[in-house]
């Protein structure tokens, strides 16, 4: 919306310069208890979250679509637009009202998306992928800021395939693969962002993740010769660093090695119904659900993760074998540390 800023309020004009910044988003603006959106935020909020569009100072002359809802129950509401597809700025008044000379200064602290949302079930990764390939070569990097996972590999199989192994929340590419067919595919099912190409240069990316993880290079992370990967993981970091306005916790990367791991194409992993079931996609019948007697949020997604990536590397299959293969032997052992976690949430 072009805006004539010569007749808007000082609030309004300061709404409009912080909107302005943040085009593709819903912006949450702080007015005292309230959150506010407007115009084109508030028709579009105002319909999927069912609550009353009205227009701001009607009586002067003002015809600005608005709404709001109470800053204390905006999670709710938050949820429901993430839902929707939207992503949500948190626009903030960052002083004190009451000490404040004149306007009150705003601006927004975290952006909100798909990918950057706690999840309902605490037992699933919020995990957020990004994607970056070249011939037939597609570089990977995955991470869950709830968790601190950051995992980083290259693949030559079908990307649909290789997102599937993760369910990402959200997918982020760089805007010269948004004509790739596999991309155009996952759109129908998945939340795709679409990011400056140059955010994925090689040597940006590589300086970003030497920068944020406080290394002078890659090489105890075994992934220096993995350059789509590291220019994904690059994108993918000054993209988190950007949304939650450096509010992230990585300590390391953890390198996956394409030939460790099993890779189960999309449609058989649905007809086999390991973590969901074919009728209505939810947990209830699937493999998943039969084995689970994890006790806590953390057991559950590490469970989860291990039937997405499932092993073939042989010296650890057989670690994981003997850790079993200890608690069975050590029953008490076993039995104290399941009274342990059952009060661990």
């Amino acid at each position: 919306m072009s805006t004539n800023t010569t007749k808007l309020t000082p609030m309004m004009s300061q709404y409009w310069e912080i909107k302005s910044r943040y085009p593709n988003a819903i912006l949450f603006f702080r007015m005292g208890d309230f959150y506010e959106m407007f115009d084109e935020d508030a028709k579009i909020a105002s319909k999927i979250l069912q609550i009353a569009l009205t227009r701001r100072n009607k009586t002067k002359g003002e015809q600005t679509p608005m709404c709001g809802i109470p800053y204390f129950s905006a999670e709710n509401y938050i949820k429901k637009l993430i839902r929707a597809g939207f992503k949500v700025a948190i626009c903030e008044q960052v002083e004190d009202p009451k000490k404040a000379t004149g306007l009150v200064k705003r601006d927004v602290i975290k952006i909100i998306t798909p990918g950057t949302y706690l999840p309902e079930d605490d037992t699933e990764n919020t995990y957020i992928m990004s994607v970056y390939q070249k011939n037939n070569l597609t570089g990977y990097a995955v991470a869950d800021i709830t968790t601190g996972e950051f995992y980083l590999y290259e693949s030559d199989k079908n990307i649909v395939d290789e997102v599937s192994r993760f369910e990402p929340k959200e997918i982020l590419i760089p805007i010269a693969l948004k004509s790739n067919p596999s991309i155009i595919e996952l759109s129908n099912s998945s939340y795709i962002t679409s990011y400056e190409d140059w955010y994925f240069d090689y040597i940006e990316a590589y300086r970003t993740l030497l920068k944020n993880f406080k290394v002078s290079s890659l090489h105890s992370y075994e992934c220096e010769e993995l350059k789509l990967a590291i220019s994904a993981a690059g994108a993918l970091m000054n993209y988190l660093l950007e949304s939650q306005k450096g509010n992230i916790h990585f300590k390391k990367i953890k390198t996956l090695r394409q030939q460790s791991y099993m890779l189960i194409d999309a449609s058989t992993w649905r007809n086999l119904e390991i973590d969901r079931n074919i009728r209505d996609g939810t947990k209830k019948g699937s493999l998943l659900d039969i084995i689970d007697a994890t006790l806590t949020p953390m057991g559950g997604r590490l469970l989860r993760s291990w039937l997405h990536n499932i092993l073939l590397d042989l010296h650890e299959i057989k670690e994981r074998q003997e850790a079993v293969e200890c608690l069975i032997r050590h029953h008490s052992m076993l039995s104290e540390l399941i009274n342990l976690m059952k009060d661990i949430r």
